[in-house]
């Protein structure tokens, strides 16, 4: 299987979200040209881990290293979720969480899933992801006694 679609996808996301090839550029050791070229779908050059770590972290979002795992296989899940405690943010996902199973059942019904919809439904259920897996180790850490 072919993932350099989603990691192009990635790609684009996390250096639209740091504010362009340019800012992307400035942050990491390579120069405007590798960067657009990590993104360009008729390249063969994906963006290396280095380069990865980078780009995510001024993202402030594992967009490509999330990317990196699916294609391996595996998910990431932070090691803290943030500020508050598992039932506000349990709270907060119970929220999104209609809507995101709503568009994610509407866009695969239709059978046609644009490189956009499937970067935003896999952010979007990557976030629903990692918030009930937090809540799980959460639970499972009460009910042996052990403190988070």
């Amino acid at each position: 299987m072919n993932h350099a679609p989603a990691l192009k996808t990635a790609t684009q996301l996390a250096v639209r979200a740091i504010g362009g090839i340019d800012a992307a550029a400035a942050v990491t050791r390579v120069g405007r040209a590798r960067i657009s070229e990590y993104q360009n779908r008729n390249s063969t050059t994906t963006a290396p881990v280095d380069i990865a770590i980078v780009l995510d972290e001024f993202a402030q979002e594992p967009l490509i290293l999330g990317a990196m795992a699916h294609a391996a296989g595996y998910t990431l899940t932070p090691l803290h979720l943030g500020h508050g405690d598992v039932a506000e943010i349990m709270e907060g996902v119970a929220c999104n969480a209609g809507l995101t199973m709503a568009t994610t059942v509407r866009v695969l019904a239709d059978g046609i899933i644009t490189p956009d919809e499937a970067a935003d439904l896999s952010r979007d259920l990557s976030k629903l992801q990692r918030v009930v897996t937090h809540a799980l180790q959460v639970v499972h850490a009460k009910a042996q006694g052990v403190s988070r």
